[in-house]
């Protein structure tokens, strides 16, 4: 990795596009008019920051020799910060968006892509019309200007297409980006930023002979098990190694994988410091053997390598585990994905390296850890929540497809249970009961739109308790969540408050392979 790559890798970044680029980008977008692509006329929405932001094909050099085809975003700053965009030199993913708690943000979104597509936030509490829901498909050549305030704490998000029946094969082509949320409350912990900060996303993927992305998924079995890949890549490169100082860092971990769900550990034994979660910072770090990271979860660590000595290396590393799949009647655990996915793919599980941080320089580091890292809402204690009737959300299958209460996506459906009264307070539960073809059973990571929640409790059945073991350690239930890992045999109770948005909202699978085949449903907030 040269230097360049490297300062991006660390938080300094380059701006989005480079001088050339810039000049054609900006003819292109010169010609959208504000208002115009609005859902609806918003004249009184005055934005703190303007991006243009685009989706469009293109190649990158990410092995040696041919370059790989990809689909990518692309963007630029109308108006705000000109670091609100960050680019990853030489990677696929999208610019990394930088916003602040408060802002109001203005998005003008175009697709140049083949086919129709839309944008989600994930994690951003932001009204309906913006959230990227597929009944609001942007065709190609067309436009989609998304308006929201930023309302979300500080934390680490991300964006990437929603389109129904084709997030798994867009997200695999390349169309993902991390967004960062900051605010004043984070800025005065003084925690490790601008090259003391490594963004890290997480993917899995196969390449054929000419280096040519391969989408393995063409049949509902393969569609049953997900997505999985032989090659490792973070940042869209293949298990980097970064140049590191005897300092500490702040890793924000992004699983970006279509359906592998990651054990991440430093191969040296040194604890995992955790201090946020898909909704930003813990009340207090937790110290971890591992961290369990499902697909679309997010987790903010802190390595200090203030000890390590030069020449020294670190890596991060994800450990074998088993129990996330499994056929009742059969047994065939592991032999049931190798048949879902084929030879070629390495199984949910397989011991893989991410990347390594070789110590090459000292550092004197002033860094302390504070001893409280946030404050919770006290309403939002989770106190009280198990006198709360639970809403119940079955996982099963059958005819060949994961099911939620039994039910597949219908674009507009929300069944009566689906509702909810703009202001409630509810516990979810999520039993995933999996059972159908061959008593198949698979972990699920369930994410919700358009809010953050609680994890209350976890309650597995005895039956499979051991299975599950190799992971459970690594849960990290004390944050703010939007997606959570339920296990086969297993019951997760979260703890919601549908506020400020009223409208048709998503929940579902975030094994997108699972989401693309229906595991998806609405549910409406209304008020």
């Amino acid at each position: 990795m040269n230097r360049r790559h490297f300062l991006t890798w660390m938080g300094l970044g380059t701006l989005a596009g480079m001088a050339g680029e810039r000049a054609s980008f900006a003819e292109r977008y010169e010609r959208i008019s504000p208002g115009r692509f609005l859902p609806s006329a918003q004249s009184s929405f005055v934005p703190d920051v303007d991006l243009a932001l685009r989706a469009a094909p293109g190649d990158v050099q990410t092995l040696s020799g041919a370059r790989t085809r990809v689909w990518s975003y692309d963007g630029r700053v109308i108006t705000g910060p000109p670091e609100t965009l960050q680019r990853i030199p030489g990677s696929y993913l999208g610019p990394t968006i930088r916003v602040r708690t408060g802002q109001k943000v203005r998005i003008r979104f175009t697709n140049e892509l083949s086919e129709q597509t839309i944008v989600h936030w994930h994690g951003l509490h932001v009204p309906a019309p913006m959230d990227g829901h597929p009944r609001s498909m942007v065709a190609p050549g067309q436009s989609y200007v998304y308006e929201f305030e930023v309302i979300n704490r500080a934390g680490t998000y991300w964006y990437h297409p929603h389109h129904h029946n084709r997030t798994g094969p867009q997200v695999y082509a390349g169309l993902a980006g991390l967004l960062i949320v900051s605010d004043d409350t984070e800025a005065t912990l003084a925690l490790p930023s601008g090259k003391e900060e490594i963004c890290c996303v997480l993917q899995d993927r196969v390449f054929d002979a000419r280096n040519q992305l391969v989408y393995g998924v063409g049949v509902p079995m393969e569609q049953m098990g997900g997505f999985l890949g032989d090659r490792m890549l973070a940042n869209g490169l293949e298990q980097p190694s970064l140049a590191v100082a005897t300092r500490a860092y702040r890793v924000r971990l992004l699983n970006g994988s279509n359906s592998r769900i990651y054990k991440l550990a430093w191969d040296d034994g040194t604890p995992v410091t955790i201090i946020g979660t898909d909704g930003g910072l813990l009340e207090q770090s937790l110290r971890r053997p591992y961290l369990t990271l499902a697909p679309g979860e997010r987790a903010d660590v802190i390595l200090d390598l203030s000890q390590h000595r030069i020449g020294t290396s670190v890596a991060l590393r994800s450990l074998p585990f088993s129990g996330v799949e499994s056929s009742m009647g059969m047994g065939m655990g592991r032999g049931m994905g190798r048949m879902m996915r084929g030879a070629r793919a390495v199984p949910n599980g397989a011991p893989l390296t991410i990347m390594t941080l070789q110590v090459q320089r000292r550092e004197t580091s002033e860094f302390r850890l504070p001893a409280r890292l946030s404050t919770f809402d006290a309403s939002w204690q989770p106190a009280g929540a198990d006198r709360l009737p639970p809403r119940l959300i079955t996982v099963t299958a059958g005819g060949m497809r994961w099911l939620l209460n039994d039910r597949t996506f219908q674009m507009e459906g929300v069944a009566p249970n689906e509702t909810v009264s703009l202001g409630a307070k509810e516990v979810w539960e999520f039993a995933n009961r999996g059972a159908g073809m061959m008593g198949m059973r698979m972990a699920h990571p369930l994410h919700l739109h358009g809010r953050q929640f609680r994890v209350l409790s976890r309650h597995v059945d005895p039956q499979v308790a051991g299975e599950l073991a190799s992971l459970r350690d690594g849960f990290t239930d004390e944050g703010w969540k939007d997606t959570v890992l339920v296990m086969p045999g297993e019951r997760v109770r979260v703890l919601m408050h549908f506020t400020r948005y009223p409208g048709l909202f998503l929940y579902h699978c975030h094994n997108l392979e699972h989401e693309d085949m229906g595991m998806m449903r609405n549910y409406r907030v209304a008020g």
